[in-house]
């Protein structure tokens, strides 16, 4: 099923919380000002700034389609809905986009945190200021954790989202004992452990650890000392751009143990997993997570992915979902409150029974303690012999379908209880 453009605003408008329509009337009409900071090309750069205009153009597609789509919303509640966006090829650039949107924008939350190290920086201008910060694209712990700040929610999953979604596709594999490669970083220790926890409770063991420095690139001896591994799967839990030197060293050592690689934001693009397919076709990991599926085929989600792809000839990326949703949850939060002070929103936000649609199924809420949204992921099944053509969107899709969802929620079920099995290590602070 197909649903036209006005079907889906409609489905959108009907999304939001109704109570609240009419509150604000015209006569007290105001600005809902957004700041939205993504990576962008401006000009030569290094290549890591430049891969990641993919997953920056996702998060700006998905903005500019709720600016487009829930303007007329927000215009029936009496509200403007207005954008200021910025480009941040570099950490540097997003530091200096996040503090002039807070300084001359007069803007009410911000959005962004797409590109290594940027959501950091943006969550740390967002307290300063005292505003709403919603991470898009950054996926580390620590942000959630003890060091989590009010201020800060997050759309994007959370590393232990990921790695508990990960020990559960092992496990429905058959999958019960692992070879773990991480790197010596601080991230990477903390990704060790919480697998370790992921998979006591799916009941798997840890029978070999690998720990490597990060950008190393040349990792024979360690692949070496792989070989004779006794391990049913191998998680390889490096930066995204190490896991293709890693797993290709391990094809040209002849390791044939099935791998699983953890899904940065930009491992989930279609063109990060074309090139997985050329560079890796033993051990390019067939079936991946993911925070969203553009061949999602439910009618709501599937209107979703059309309008992008109508648009700007692009499949939606998870970055698309995610701006798009934080963008939205953000307008109905100022329809619920009748506020755009950070106080009130933050407030609503956190109550239990704030909840949001999303397209997943299920309403979403954010857990109050790590302000993590709760949510499904999803699994794909990647085809390795789909035909590639950058120039071509449908060769581009076909590359990796939807194969399912985790976790399973039964019917009726309190969905923050069953929704908690992924990614609930219960610490932060972020309300207090």
């Amino acid at each position: 099923m197909t649903l036209s453009r006005r079907a889906f605003l409609a489905a959108g408008a009907a999304a939001l919380s109704l109570p609240a329509i009419g509150r604000i009337n015209a006569a007290e009409a105001k600005a809902v000002s957004i700041g939205t900071v993504f990576p962008s090309k401006t000009g030569p750069s290094f290549v890591r700034a430049s891969v990641n205009d993919f997953i920056g153009d996702g998060g700006r597609m998905g903005a500019m389609l709720a600016e487009s789509q829930l303007g007329g919303v927000a215009e029936a509640n009496g509200l403007q809905l207005k954008l200021l966006t910025a480009t941040s090829p570099t950490v540097e650039a997003a530091v200096r986009a996040g503090e002039r949107l807070v300084e001359t924008g007069d803007i009410c939350a911000l959005v962004g945190g797409i590109g290594d190290g940027q959501a950091h920086e943006l969550a740390k201008i967002a307290a300063k200021a005292k505003i709403p910060f919603f991470n898009v694209g950054e996926t580390d712990d620590a942000l959630r954790g003890a060091g989590c700040s009010r201020y800060v929610f997050h759309v994007e999953a959370s590393d232990a989202m990921y790695l508990d979604a990960m020990a559960m596709v092992a496990l429905a594999q058959g999958q019960k004992k692992w070879h773990v490669v991480t790197d010596t970083t601080r991230r990477g220790k903390a990704m060790l452990a919480r697998l370790k926890t992921a998979a006591g409770t799916v009941g798997a063991t840890v029978v070999g650890e690998t720990a490597v420095p990060a950008t190393l690139s040349i990792y024979y001896d360690d692949v070496d000392r792989m070989k004779d591994t006794e391990a049913d799967l191998v998680i390889v839990l490096l930066q995204a751009f190490d896991q293709f030197s890693f797993i290709l060293q391990m094809e040209e050592a002849g390791i044939k143990v099935p791998v699983s690689s953890f899904p940065h934001t930009i491992t989930q693009t279609r063109d990060f997993i074309a090139a997985a397919r050329y560079r890796l076709p033993t051990l390019n990991p067939r079936l991946r997570v993911a925070l969203w599926e553009t061949t999602n085929p439910a009618p709501d989600a599937h209107a979703f992915n059309e309008l992008i792809r109508a648009q700007w000839g692009e499949g939606a990326d998870p970055t698309a979902w995610s701006s798009y949703h934080a963008i939205k949850i953000i307008l109905e939060t100022v329809m619920a409150t009748g506020s755009t002070e950070a106080e009130a929103l933050i407030d609503h936000l956190e109550k239990p029974d704030t909840a949001f649609d999303a397209l997943k199924g299920t309403k979403l809420s954010f857990r109050p303690w790590d302000h993590q949204l709760r949510q499904p992921l999803f699994t794909i099944a990647i085809d390795q012999d789909a035909e590639w053509s950058r120039m071509d969107l449908d060769s581009r899709i076909n590359v990796a379908k939807l194969d399912g969802s985790l976790p399973s929620g039964e019917a009726g079920a309190d969905p923050q209880a069953w929704l908690d099995s992924l990614g609930d290590v219960g610490e932060g602070t972020c309300g207090a």
